[in-house]
């Protein structure tokens, strides 16, 4: 290691010399004005200035192009407002990240899942029940989770952004569960 410093200090050193040698560039000088002409110039050395103009000019055109100053986000356009204001419903009033899902009940023809909001109070939902601030609908229940399926709106096309609400698993299951035979270790 030592020997790697040494090295590159003494090539850091013969570099810093090398660079000296070379003796500072003077300094442009100013370029001296002309003496005004006492004659009238002539309009045709005016006119061949104007012919040696390139002969194709660059226009821009911003015809079917994104404005570059304009944010993306507000190219996707208001967020499908018509779901929204016809979701009278009180779980709209919370974001699904805020509600938590407790319960599920399927065997039945229709399923139905219970829903807590964070005040704590539950909801029963079913599908096609409507939740959440963005208007999304309840489109499965299975037996450890609920899909909700929220609708966006933006440059005309339809987004859907499915969302699952797990169920968590009980606190008393012992994480050593023995695949082969279905239970948990030491039962």
């Amino acid at each position: 290691m030592k020997t790697f410093k040494a090295t590159m200090t003494t090539a850091m050193l013969a570099l810093a010399l090398a660079a000296c040698d070379e003796a500072p560039s003077p300094a442009p000088k100013a370029a001296k004005p002309k003496p005004a002409a006492a004659a009238p110039v002539k309009e045709a050395p005016a006119e061949t200035a104007v012919q040696a103009a390139p002969a194709v000019a660059y226009t821009y055109n911003p015809v079917g192009k994104r404005d570059p100053f304009r944010s993306p986000i507000e190219d996707l356009g208001p967020v499908n407002t018509n779901t929204v204001s016809a979701c009278n419903e009180p779980l709209c009033a919370f974001d699904l990240d805020q509600l938590k899902l407790v319960a599920v009940v399927t065997g039945d023809a229709s399923p139905m899942a219970m829903v807590e909001d964070p005040a704590g109070r539950g909801h029963i939902v079913r599908r096609n029940t409507r939740m959440g601030r963005q208007g999304g609908k309840v489109t499965q229940i299975l037996r450890d989770s609920v899909t909700v399926t929220e609708v966006f709106s933006g440059n005309g096309e339809i987004i859907k952004n499915p969302v699952m609400l797990q169920l968590k698993p009980d606190a008393k299951k012992d994480p050593a569960y023995n695949m082969m035979t279905g239970r948990n270790f030491g039962e």
